[in-house]
């Protein structure tokens, strides 16, 4: 009798496996028939019923649509394979809207006929069977890096909206509708992923992209998806007329059925768009005949079955209604292999015979198949009764019966009934381990989640770069929902929440790569910080550029009294010049602060180059920061925070820091390190001498503060001023000093 469980177990599943489609109905199992969550929809009565739909859409888009691509090719970048989260993202969104247009979740929706088609929904089967899904995230996803679209025009945005939205009803398709420019880049995109056999094969597509019936001819494609009523299986309506086949570019063409040849005549003519009447069915073989699709007289003439939509762009699909999907029907269903003469004898056309046997007795068919069902059913209750009854005996006689008793009589009895002669294994009796405590394995793992999320913060920032990190000072922080496109806040807030609760921790305890690594990640936020505070710099400074060279920067305020000559004015004129200077002195520590970090060089040399020029064309240096260079090369400037005084009583000179008590020593002039000293003569930034630019020579000679030569657009003049004096090794060192009067 044991022996005859297993076959009787293997026929009462088969028999099971046979009966199910039919039992179901070829359905999914759902609380509702079209597994939504009510199967009749009613509009709302209420007059917001469009803009909640308007409201909903575009929430959906933002969550979705807007970091779609970008979270494609940023994991594709970094080596991760397809986004990881895209098809839960992609149901959940759906599922949100869904939810949002049902009126508290009654079968009341807003929006009419526009919003209808998107209550249809199942998260559930989303993320399990909804072709549109995998498509998106094993599809489109992997391969976002050959959907080339230039800025203009925005049209990956719209091709987004488009496959997301625009696809599911005939009134959002209006609404999403794409133009023809937009329309050439996805039909080149589905041409690359969807061609059954290129020609020459692009590398890194998945094969799944094969099987969604793609428009991969580039005319089709873009005369499907630019036409103003969007069809997106146009070849279901025959061309009216029983030998007329219509083109791709929307010629006609009289075909016959006795020459072959005039059944190519669209190949030069962008391929075959409908099928003559008198042969209505367009195959999906898109070779069939001749390089293209053929046309039949009925769907069981084409090997492959009938032409249909893309998952990409059908308007609407099975499993969005509670049925199976075409390919687990075909799956389950008989499948026959026949050659290509079987095939020719099949599509030949015969004489009608009298009715068969199977014909006779069809209408009595039913009958035969319930009674062959009532006897199946009755054969499996038996022979599960039959391996019950079986199976309890057993389990009566071995677990519950003396069976249990003598198998403890029989186990080990070294170890059990030892009578102190007989060997014993020590290492069998010895205690276990002590268990953990609970508090010590839940450290660990905080201590396990704080390295990943470490690891996790570095990897972000280095997508980011390790220099040149900023554009610009001052980038917003991103909306919720908006992901990063420029700056680096976030890997930044994220690289030192995990550092901090690393160091929390006690991790940089834990061995010299841990150690390694977060100098690594500081290192990464010091350059970062550098950057910043060196363009925040700039920033503050660049406007000086406007002022710097002027002689008079204030205006009286009484037109016609005496101003420039007041004490008032020189006082206003000192106070704007300060001012700048604060902001040359600031730029100057931030660039000295920068030196030491590894920054953007741009960065770096778009600072040097605007002090250069600040200093060059200020007018008048502050006394009190102006010193002769030690080594004798012209004026070199204080750092910031020290200041040049001269002691009345002897007339020496000393410099002392901002808020000491005590000065430096007397007749030094230079205290600083000599890499801290700024420098005034800057030649390539200085102004052109005026005089010099009109008459090629000037009365102040090699005294004149500024450029002899020949001005470039955009290059500033200024006036010549008198001889100062000589005996500096450039010829102009007194000429940089008188510049430096008091403020």
């Amino acid at each position: 009798m044991h022996r005859l469980r297993r076959p009787l177990l293997l026929c009462c599943t088969g028999l099971w496996v046979s009966l199910w489609p039919l039992c179901r109905g070829q359905r999914f199992t759902c609380e509702t028939a079209s597994c939504a969550r009510h199967d009749v929809w009613e509009p709302v009565p209420f007059a917001n019923s469009t803009e909640v739909c308007q409201d909903a859409q575009l929430r959906a888009l933002d969550e979705f649509v807007s970091i779609f691509p970008q979270q494609c090719r940023e994991w594709a970048a970094a080596g991760m394979g397809p986004w990881g989260d895209c098809r839960k993202k992609y149901c959940e969104v759906l599922g949100h809207l869904a939810g949002n247009l049902s009126h508290q979740g009654s079968n009341l929706y807003y929006g009419g006929d526009e919003c209808r088609p998107l209550v249809n929904f199942n998260q559930t089967l989303c993320e399990t069977s909804y072709r549109d899904a995998e498509g998106f995230c094993e599809c489109l996803c992997p391969t976002m890096g050959h959907l080339q679209i230039p800025r203009v025009g925005a049209c990956e945005e719209k091709i987004m909206k488009f496959l997301f939205l625009g696809r599911r009803g005939y009134e959002l398709s209006q609404k999403y509708a794409l133009s023809g420019y937009c329309s050439d880049f996805i039909c080149e995109y589905f041409g690359k992923v969807g061609e059954p056999n290129p020609p020459y094969p692009v590398a890194g597509i998945p094969p799944i992209c094969k099987t969604y019936d793609l428009p991969w001819r580039l005319y089709s494609c873009i005369e499907l998806l630019s036409r103003k009523n969007y069809t997106p299986e146009p070849w279901l309506t025959p061309y009216p007329a029983d030998s007329i086949l219509e083109c791709t570019d929307a010629t006609t063409h009289e075909v016959d059925i006795r020459h072959i040849d005039t059944w190519g005549v669209c190949g030069n003519h962008k391929f075959r768009w409908r099928c003559p009447q008198g042969f209505p069915i367009m195959c999906r073989d898109p070779y069939g005949c001749s390089g293209d699709h053929c046309c039949e007289e009925t769907v069981d003439m084409c090997p492959l079955g009938e032409r249909v939509a893309s998952t990409f762009l059908a308007i609407e699909l099975p499993e969005w209604r509670g049925l199976w999907p075409p390919d687990w029907i075909a799956a389950l269903g008989p499948t026959t292999t026949l050659g290509a003469y079987d095939r020719f004898k099949q599509n030949l056309r015969t004489t009608t015979g009298g009715p068969s046997f199977a014909q006779q007795i069809a209408d009595y068919a039913w009958a035969g198949t319930a009674v062959l069902v009532a006897i199946g059913m009755t054969c499996s209750c038996l022979a599960c009764y039959y391996m019950g009854v079986i199976n309890t005996t057993y389990v009566r006689k071995v677990v519950l019966g003396p069976a249990r008793l003598l198998n403890a009589y029989q186990a080990d009895p070294v170890t059990f009934f030892a009578s102190g002669k007989l060997p014993r294994d020590k290492k069998r009796e010895a205690p276990l381990p002590p268990m953990r405590p609970a508090h010590e394995i839940e450290e660990e793992r905080k201590d396990k989640e704080a390295v990943a999320a470490l690891g996790d913060a570095w990897d972000l920032a280095t997508l980011k770069g390790m220099r040149h990190l900023i554009d610009a000072h001052g980038d917003p922080d991103p909306p919720p929902g908006k992901t990063w496109k420029r700056g680096a806040r976030l890997q930044a807030k994220l690289l030192r929440d995990a550092i901090r609760i690393a160091r929390a921790r006690g991790l940089q305890a834990q061995g010299s790569e841990m150690v390694w690594g977060m100098s690594e990640d500081l290192r990464w936020l010091s350059t970062l910080e550098a950057e910043k505070e060196l363009l925040k710099a700039v920033e503050e400074a660049r406007p000086d550029l406007r002022w710097a060279s002027q002689v008079r920067l204030t205006q009286p305020p009484v037109l016609g009294k005496p101003w420039h000559a007041t004490t008032q004015s020189k006082a206003a004129e000192a106070q704007v010049r300060r001012t700048g200077w604060t902001h040359i002195e600031g730029l100057r520590a931030a660039v000295q602060a920068a030196r030491g970090r590894d920054i953007s060089e741009s960065h770096m040399n778009e600072a040097e180059v605007l002090l250069q020029a600040l200093v060059a064309r200020t007018h008048e240096l502050p006394a009190d920061r102006c010193v002769l260079d030690p080594d004798g090369f012209g004026v070199k400037l204080l750092p910031r925070g020290q200041h040049r005084a001269v002691w009345p009583v002897t007339g020496d000179s000393y410099t002392f820091n901002e808020g000491a008590k005590f000065g430096g020593e007397m007749g030094v002039d230079v205290s600083a390190p000599k890499e801290l000293l700024g420098d005034a003569a800057t030649e390539d930034a200085r102004p052109v001498c005026a005089e010099w630019a009109k008459k090629s020579t000037c009365k102040a000679g090699r005294d004149c503060p500024w450029r002899h030569c020949k001005p470039q657009a955009g290059q500033l003049e200024a006036e010549p001023e008198p001889a100062l004096g000589h005996g500096w090794p450039n010829g102009r060192g007194l000429a940089f000093l008188a510049r430096c009067n008091s403020l």
